[in-house]
């Protein structure tokens, strides 16, 4: 895959558990580069410019395959709106029931595409690939967060709206 490509994966596909930005995708793949678990060419496209195209290495696989067998490390969420909430008195109620709308209306958008992926999972994708349960059973996990922030926001505005009222 190109870095672009690697770009619009994470953000189609794999965006409800995962983001990169190029800035980081780029300096990832230098540095996989340097140490000989990537490999880049140049790949002619028609009439369009040449574009570079990254592929692992065995050693590269290999360094892959043992990470992936590591622990999992415990990582500290950083949610934005939760901590505001957190803080709630010190915000107008007029803007926590703001925050909470755009909060609701954005996850029924990625419920939407992460609906949309496992829809053409299910169509494009054969059975015979073995990663294709792990692909729709990950989309899953994310519609299943995505459904239980969309209750949230419904206690969340009902409880703001409660507070607007007395």
């Amino acid at each position: 895959m190109s870095g672009y490509d690697m770009k619009q994966f994470t953000k189609e596909v794999i965006s409800n558990f995962w983001s990169e930005s190029y800035g980081q995708i780029y300096t990832n793949l230098k540095m996989l580069i340097e140490e000989g678990l990537a490999t880049a060419r140049e790949v002619e496209e028609g009439k369009k410019p040449y574009k570079t195209v990254y592929e692992i290495t065995s050693q590269g696989s290999q360094v892959l395959g043992e990470w992936l067998c590591e622990p999992i490390s415990t990582q500290v969420p950083r949610d934005e709106l939760s901590l505001k909430f957190f803080v709630g008195p010190l915000i107008p109620l007029e803007v926590s029931l703001q925050h909470i709308l755009t909060h609701k209306e954005q996850q029924k958008e990625q419920l939407a595409r992460l609906q949309q992926a496992i829809n053409r999972m299910e169509k494009e994708v054969p059975d015979v690939v073995p990663h294709k349960a792990y692909w729709v059973t990950g989309s899953r996990l994310g519609i299943l967060v995505r459904e239980a922030r969309i209750k949230w926001c419904d206690e969340m505005e009902s409880l703001i709206r409660t507070k607007m009222k007395q």
